[in-house]
């Protein structure tokens, strides 16, 4: 989120508004950028390119050469990113294009908790052990604080669970401990220590909603159920009074990802509890949710200066503020090439869906 006025728009479709009027509806919402055509309160929407970002630089019909530009060159002065529901219209300020400094283009990206895969072999063999879980981090996501529609989002697993905030209330690591005696064991070898360490993780409030455990009998996956839990696992030889050695975890870190529903969502909802219900151009009496949870969006982000304090915005001048839009294909998955032909975010920012852009003023 930006530092100063943030707005996320969100469109259940790839093409963007064109003509004079809002054709978008509340359950397929559409993002339409305005075109203001001087001071005559005249415009259209703009569904072609809104930049020069690139120049054929070659002389002859050979074939084509194009250049990247440094600075992009404007066609037009004074935008405006709208999206039209029935009834309930999200509108930035007017954005004068002299002042917009980034646009970033992020496709999707899944998102994958941080896990480990235990290959212990016969280390623990006829030894008691001691499972040590140090977390070392806790989520920031909006939604494993509020979900009051209890989406289960935040959990990656697809397992539903909420992330325990009653048991992180401090900013102190936390340690929790689970114990597997060989004689509790359904059997004394490799595969009997997963199959109890699954069964004391699942015994175990805290640590179940943290862990989704997958016993592979030759290998254990360990995986954080939620997007920005980073753990430590250290495992204690009891018996023989030893820690193992590190090699006998594979670790995998924490992938964020980019359009994730938990994300789009989540950003939504913030928006919509720090500006009055997504800084609509009036309040609603009943507020939609646009951020469908079974889809994929990519992602733009527009920073623009402000004239900080006659313009909007709470921070100083000097900062900026941001504009995000989200966009997918209109079955819900992530954009390809050609999947509109025309009208498209491509068209208008000059970039080629599913490679990452971005251009700087």
């Amino acid at each position: 989120m930006g530092t100063n006025l943030s707005q996320v728009f969100i469109s259940n479709i790839d093409v963007l508004e064109s003509g004079t009027s809002f054709t978008g509806i509340a359950s397929t919402p559409e993002i339409g950028i305005w075109n203001l055509a001087g001071n005559s309160g005249a415009g259209a929407y703009v569904n072609t390119a809104l930049y020069q970002a690139s120049a054929d630089l070659t002389d002859d019909d050979s074939g084509e050469s194009l250049v990247a530009i440094a600075n992009p060159l404007w066609f037009y002065n004074n935008l405006q990113f709208v999206q039209g529901t029935s009834g309930n219209p999200i509108a930035t300020p007017i954005i004068n294009t002299r002042n917009i400094r980034r646009i970033k283009y992020d496709p999707f990206v899944v998102s994958a908790g941080h896990q480990t895969v235990l290959d212990i072999g016969t280390a623990l063999n006829s030894r008691n052990a001691t499972f040590k879980f140090v977390i070392r981090t806790t989520p920031v996501d909006q939604l494993s604080f509020y979900d009051a529609d209890g989406t289960g989002l935040p959990d990656l697993s697809g397992g539903g669970y909420q992330f325990p905030l009653g048991a992180f209330n401090t900013t102190n690591h936390k340690v929790i401990n689970v114990e597997s005696l060989f004689a509790d064991r359904p059997t004394n070898d490799e595969a009997g220590l997963y199959d109890h360490l699954v069964t004391l993780i699942a015994a175990n409030p805290v640590l179940n909603a943290l862990f989704n455990v997958t016993d592979n009998t030759t290998t254990c996956t360990i995986a954080a159920r939620h997007p920005g839990v980073i753990f430590d696992l250290i495992i204690n030889n009891d018996t023989d009074e030893t820690t193992l050695a590190s090699s006998v975890q594979t670790v995998t870190g924490f992938v964020p990802g980019t359009g994730n529903a938990w994300q789009v969502l989540g950003e939504e909802i913030r928006c919509r509890s720090r500006y009055g219900n997504f800084n609509r151009m009036y309040l609603p009496q009943n507020m939609m949710t646009y951020t469908q949870t079974a889809y994929q969006y990519d992602k733009i982000t527009i920073e623009y200066e402000h004239n900080w304090p006659t313009s909007t915005g709470i921070a100083p001048a000097g900062t900026l503020n941001q504009v995000v839009l989200y966009f997918t294909d209109s079955d819900g998955t992530a954009p390809v090439v050609g999947d509109a032909g025309t009208a498209t975010y491509d068209d208008a920012f000059g970039i080629t869906i599913a490679t990452a852009a971005e251009f700087i003023w």
